[in-house]
């Protein structure tokens, strides 16, 4: 393998980890404060045995740490420029969404108003 090859498979790895609804769910309730497994279940809901699963990927990938205290584990974000990747993402669908709409009004318009 490639040291390109070995970046590739990091940046897929990072990608992959952010790719589920949930996990970004669960990112974005990180953003400003820690919470423990209870608190992120009550959040998304599902099995616990889910959200541990979720929480495990995004820990292996880099994106979350966890501290224990007592009986309780608490995760946070371990990498803020997943927030980026997020941003990006939203501005370019929103650029998307406006480019559509965009074109909608311009059909229309050519066909000589509405269309029924």
């Amino acid at each position: 393998m490639n040291p390109d090859d070995h970046l590739f498979l990091r940046i897929a790895d990072r990608l992959k980890a952010l790719s589920d609804p949930n996990r970004l769910k669960i990112l974005h309730a990180l953003e400003h404060h820690e919470m423990c497994v209870s608190e992120i279940h009550d959040l998304i809901g599902g099995s616990q045995a889910n959200v541990s699963k979720h929480l495990a990927r995004m820990r292996q990938s880099g994106l979350l740490e966890a501290r224990r205290e007592g009986t309780n584990v608490f995760y946070h974000v371990a990498d803020p420029t997943a927030f980026a990747v997020c941003r990006t993402v939203c501005d370019a669908l929103e650029t998307r969404a406006v480019t559509e709409r965009d074109a909608i009004a311009l059909g229309r318009a050519a066909a000589g108003g509405p269309i029924k």
